[in-house]
């Protein structure tokens, strides 16, 4: 609701009636009647609950106790803004600090309803808190651009020998149930503070915004490993005014990444591991951030699977000499077969030439036999007729010389 300052209307008209007390009347009367219709006017006219940054809580106010504990848990709240955009501009944490040792780092995170880090930053202490001091405490935000619900996680990193951050827990009844202790490392629920949980509460944790534009979402579009370092790119379809990345290492320490960036296109390069977070700021200055986990095991799988590209590439390379030597060889042995084909072909005219001339030389055979038979009976014959002529000159010469004798006598 628009109100009016009373102080400041009033200021007016004694500035707008003292130069001229003897209008002084109609002008009174103009002012009262401007007054009425400007007062009948905010009356009924009202601007949106959202038309300034206001607060998204879900503590009644009252502290209960205290609650820390070391890495990697964190104290988190689901929010449900009321509009599917919705800009964070500050945290607000009710809580207790003992600022000891040397200055050292905590975190804030903004997580999405899917537990996936959108915004992460690690905070010195001193910069935020007074020492052994409960209050509130505001956590100025660049202006963080969420769709629907959304987690506030804070992270203390608790310490024996450092800073000691204690954050205040409402433990009156009724519960929002929307309160939980998070395993901050893995993304997982340790604890559901909710009210059939052994110990409920809610943390004092708000959030102030405002509702915003629903913006593109920054997507991951590849990841290439080698041996020096993770190359990510990321797109985000919109003007981008900045772009940066900061990797958690295991241990929750802080490493700035190297980013550049290219049209839609931004490349983070990261030569360790832990959790990335890769923010862009748009032309209108808000923010969106996308998380992704670099695990060394994916190192690790990646350096084994590049060796074994690689032992697989000179076995490859042993493979295709041998594919070359037996296509050198196939090619011998295809030209060997169309000469063994083509003599195969001569040959094969010669066997049938050959079987030709062996029909042939058959069937002179066995007229020569059919001859050799006839002369053979053709001689026996001659044999007979000889035997027979012989054996009749014998008796002729026979006779004759026993006529002779006859005669002699």
């Amino acid at each position: 609701m628009i109100t009016l300052n009373t102080h400041y209307f009033c200021s007016t008209i004694f500035l707008y009636f003292n130069p001229f007390p003897r209008e002084g009347l109609k002008r009174l009367g103009f002012m009262l009647l401007l007054l009425a219709f400007s007062t009948m006017f905010f009356n009924t006219v009202q601007t949106p609950a959202y038309a300034s940054p206001f607060e998204l809580a879900c503590d009644d106010g009252k502290a209960g106790y205290g609650w820390s504990d070391f890495y990697p848990s964190g104290a988190a709240v689901l929010f449900s803004p009321p509009s599917a955009g919705w800009r964070i501009t500050a945290v607000k944490i009710h809580a207790a600090c003992i600022l000891k040792g040397p200055a050292s780092l905590f975190y804030i995170q903004i997580w999405d309803a899917g537990l996936n880090t959108k915004y992460s930053e690690p905070l010195l202490f001193n910069r935020v808190f007074k020492n052994a001091t409960l209050d509130w405490y505001t956590i100025r935000l660049p202006n963080i651009v969420v769709t629907g619900d959304f987690y506030v996680v804070i992270i203390p990193m608790f310490t024996l020998d450092g800073p000691q951050l204690w954050i205040s827990v409402d433990n009156n009844p009724p519960f929002s149930n929307t309160s939980l202790i998070m395993n901050v490392d893995k993304h997982t629920p340790l604890f559901h503070m909710n009210a059939t949980s052994g110990k409920p509460g809610d943390f004092m944790i708000r959030v102030m915004g405002e509702p915003a534009p629903t913006l593109p979402e920054l997507r991951l579009a590849s990841v290439e490993f080698n041996d020096e370092e993770t190359v990510m790119v990321f797109n985000y379809p919109g003007e981008v005014r900045n772009a940066w990345a900061r990797l958690t290492r295991v241990n929750g320490d802080p490493v700035e990444c190297r980013v550049s960036r290219e049209g839609w296109s931004i490349t983070v390069r990261v030569n360790e591991t832990g959790l990335l977070n890769v923010l862009v700021e748009t032309a209108g200055g808000d923010v969106v951030g996308a998380g992704l986990r670099i695990n060394a095991s994916l190192r690790t799988r990646f350096k084994t699977l590049s060796a074994n590209y690689t032992a697989l590439q000179e076995f490859s390379e042993v493979l295709r000499r041998m594919v070359e030597t037996l296509e050198t060889e196939n090619e011998n042995l295809r030209t060997q077969v169309r000469d063994a084909n083509y003599a195969t072909s001569i040959l094969q005219n010669q066997v049938w030439r050959l079987m030709e001339n062996n029909t042939r030389l058959e069937r002179q055979t066995a007229e020569l036999s059919m001859s050799i038979d006839r002369l053979r009976l053709e001689n026996n014959l001659l044999l007979i007729l000889l035997s027979v002529a012989v054996a009749a000159l014998l008796l002729t010469v026979t006779v004759r010389r026993l006529r002779v004798g006859k005669w002699a006598g």
